[in-house]
């Protein structure tokens, strides 16, 4: 059956044929309610406050970041599964993190280990569509996060049959006994395997599959591990599930899952092929647990061990198009097993799905009769599920008209035979699963005006003043009311204000008749300098910041600006869709200079300005430490380097690289190497802080035949001047 665009409602029939449509569509448009009787008003059947509050386990309280996590909000409940492939019974998961409170992270308005809390963020999964969270663990020492898993254990048991939940070993389980054991973590790990089997993989609700419960790893072979002897140790005959294509291939893997991968030098690729390749591998992985994944975007400018690492959400097309590529490999005849979210609530990278996505929509309402219509703006309409036309006589209380189809937009009044006053109309915009739903302004209907035909007329009379003006070109405005999107509403046919912060508004003015009807008029508009070329407003040329370093920029240059972009030294450092910038960024300890650009559609550079900042002069470097150890159980001339014993003395490592005067080298604090031949040989470690500054020292060392290593000597290396530090080595593995 070909789906054909409808208007609505024309009679109860059409109204009764459309749900056969929508039926045959796969749509989710509920059935809308038959005119009243007699021509009565219809009777609320919902609030406007239902209809566009938070109904998420997000905090009230929570706003939008500039990492792109949009602020709490209404978010559609449409079930996730709509968007995997058809015939889909794969099941779906989130990644969940449980460390929110603690003070060495940011404050999101809830604290994880909260009973109340755990509760609305199952019952907001549920409601969702997600099957169950994956809690990234960091070992029973970590109290606060144990505690909050415990509780999540307590929700999936509450909600059997619904609701699972698994444990994610994560690298930050196992760093306290990689520094007391020389980046051997073998013990602590059959430890915490062993407090998992006890107090976890017990639960009726604990994920399994293949009739096994499922235990994830994230990062730990930065570490040494002794697998066999884990797998020997370990009770429970779990499967163990590593990160990524590499995953799969493990010595000790029971299969993998994929993960987000940000290209450094591209924040508009959404790394689909790197999807791609994982799912290839997995389909060559014959009996392997495969685990793909989805996720919005990805964003480290807020996180303290950021550095810059951006993939653009593009309103909607990252969420969108890895549910999508799964769709290349997988169908109803080739399930994948499971998908996973990355993440439900990781705010600090900006990846957090829990307050939904911003999918940019706007809609702006009209009236033409009895017909109310409306345009879609701002976004790409393929992130909306459907429309629903809402009427109230006091602005609170909503009675719902009916739902509409994407592609139709608009909606006639004339079937209600509504008695003579004034009623206002709303149009909701439901998103496709998770998109946050956006609700068009209120428009005054009054049945037999004819509205008067207006338009809405900006400029800019200051640096970030506007005047915005209402004029009719038809019929006459008895008042209006100008909304500058940014909190202030002014009444008049004229209004002027002025910004706080360069930035995207939208201005709405609703102009009314003498009956109290209104024509609306939505405008979205760049608040910038009217100065040509680029306005850096935020930081000053030569001045000293700290993390987060707050960039705000705009971009005028007489032609229009499809991205503009950072560089730091001459390296791309972020960048961005549109003509202004405002967003944390992090600069690394010592003097550097700041480079804006813009580009116009066709990439080519239309203005460009650079300043110089010091960044970060208070900040200590780091200490290079390096212990080696001989490894008979592998080889004579096998040694193990660790690192994990280096430290920063006002803050936390965020890398680690090591190199063997063999020529091999590691990212990783862990650094395993079998030598050629017997002999001395020197390791040289550096390290890095969560700030740039670097640290390096080299160990040399005696390996004989006997499997004995003996250190001969250790030597500092020279460091940099402080504060002004060389170039840091760009970070490869974060812990």
């Amino acid at each position: 059956m070909k789906c054909s665009s409808v208007s609505l409602p024309l009679n109860i029939s059409l109204l009764i044929g459309l749900l056969v449509v929508l039926a045959a569509c796969g749509g989710s448009a509920e059935q809308p309610a038959p005119p009243p009787p007699g021509g009565s008003v219809p009777g609320a059947t919902t609030t406007l406050q239902a209809e566009t509050g938070n109904n998420t386990s997000a905090a009230d309280s929570f706003v939008a970041q500039t990492n792109g996590n949009v602020g709490a909000g209404n978010v559609s409940k449409v079930p996730l599964r709509s968007l995997l492939y058809s015939g889909s019974y794969t099941r779906i998961y989130a990644t969940w993190l449980g460390w929110f409170g603690k003070k060495d992270h940011m404050n999101v308005g809830y604290n994880s280990a909260d009973a109340g809390q755990v509760h609305r963020q199952v019952v907001d999964m549920i409601s969702r569509g997600i099957q169950g969270a994956i809690s990234a663990w960091y070992g029973p020492a970590n109290t606060t996060i144990d505690t909050a898993t415990m509780l999540l254990k307590s929700e999936a048991e509450a909600n059997a049959g619904q609701f699972q939940f698994a444990i994610m070993e994560d690298v930050g389980a196992l760093g306290s006994a990689a520094a007391g054991n020389g980046c051997d973590v073998t013990d602590q790990l059959i430890s915490d395997l062993t407090y998992v089997a006890a107090q976890y993989e017990s639960s009726p609700a604990y994920m399994q599959m293949n009739g096994r419960p499922v235990i994830f790893f994230f990062g730990v072979d930065a570490y040494y591990i002794d697998w066999s002897r884990v797998i020997a140790s370990i009770p429970g005959n779990p499967l163990l599930i590593f990160q990524g294509t590499k995953g799969l291939s493990h010595t000790s893997s029971d299969g993998g899952f994929s993960w987000v991968n940000v290209d450094a030098s591209n924040p508009f690729d959404l790394n689909l092929a790197s999807q791609g390749a994982f799912y290839q591998a997995a389909l060559q992985k014959t009996g392997s647990v495969v685990v793909g994944s989805v996720y919005k975007g990805f964003n480290d400018t807020l996180a303290a061990w950021g550095t810059n690492r951006v993939t653009n959400q593009q309103c909607g097309q990252a969420w969108q198009q890895t549910f999508g590529e799964a769709g290349k490999f997988y169908s109803s005849s080739e399930q994948l097993p499971a998908i996973q979210i990355a993440t439900w609530n990781d705010y600090e990278e900006g990846t957090a799905i829990e307050p939904g996505i911003d999918n940019c929509i706007y809609l702006a309402p009209s009236q033409s009769g009895t017909t109310i219509h409306w345009s879609v703006n701002g976004g790409d309409e393929s992130t909306i599920d459907h429309y629903t036309v809402f009427i109230s006589t006091d602005g609170t209380n909503l009675a719902k008209l009916g739902d509409v189809p994407t592609g139709t937009h608009s909606f006639d009044l004339g079937p209600l035979k509504l008695p003579d006053g004034t009623y206002l109309v709303y149009v909701k915009a439901t998103g496709a699963p998770s998109f946050q739903n956006k609700m068009s302004p209120a428009m005054a209907y009054h049945p037999g005006d004819q509205l008067p035909d207006v338009a809405l007329n900006i400029s800019q009379t200051g640096p970030l003043a506007y005047t915005a003006t209402v004029a009719a070109s038809s019929g006459t405005i008895a008042h209006s009311m100008i909304d500058f999107g940014d909190g202030t509403v002014i009444t008049g046919l004229s209004a002027s204000h002025t910004y706080q912060t360069v930035g995207t508004y939208l201005i709405t003015a609703s102009a009314y008749d003498a009956a109290g009807a209104s024509a609306v008029v939505v405008q979205q508009i760049s608040v910038k300098p009217s100065a040509g070329g680029i306005t850096v407003s935020s930081p000053g040329a030569g001045s000293t910041v700290n993390w987060p370093t707050m960039l705000v920029a705009s971009a005028n240059p007489g032609t229009p600006v499809s991205v503009m972009r950072v560089l730091i030294d001459g390296q791309q450092a972020y960048a961005t869709a549109g003509d202004t910038l405002n967003t944390a960024i992090k600069i690394f300890t010592g003097s550097h200079q700041i480079s804006v650009q813009s580009f116009d559609q066709a990439g080519n550079q239309t203005a460009s300005t650079s300043f110089n900042v010091l960044a970060e002069p208070d900040d200590l470097p780091p200490v290079a430490r390096i212990a080696v150890q001989p490894m008979p159980n592998i080889s004579a001339t096998t040694v193990l380097g660790c690192t994990a014993t280096s430290s920063d003395p006002d803050g936390f490592l965020i890398s680690r690289q090591m190199q063997y005067s063999d020529g091999s080298h590691f990212t990783t604090p862990a650094a395993l190497e079998t030598f050629p031949a017997v002999g001395s040989y020197t390791a040289t470690a550096t390290v890095m802080d969560q700030f740039g500054a670097t640290n390096s020292t080299s160990t040399t060392f005696s390996v004989d035949a006997s499997g004995k290593t003996a250190v001969v000597r250790s030597v500092p290396q020279p460091q940099p001047a402080h504060p002004d530090q060389q170039r840091p080595l760009q970070p490869i593995d974060l812990p």
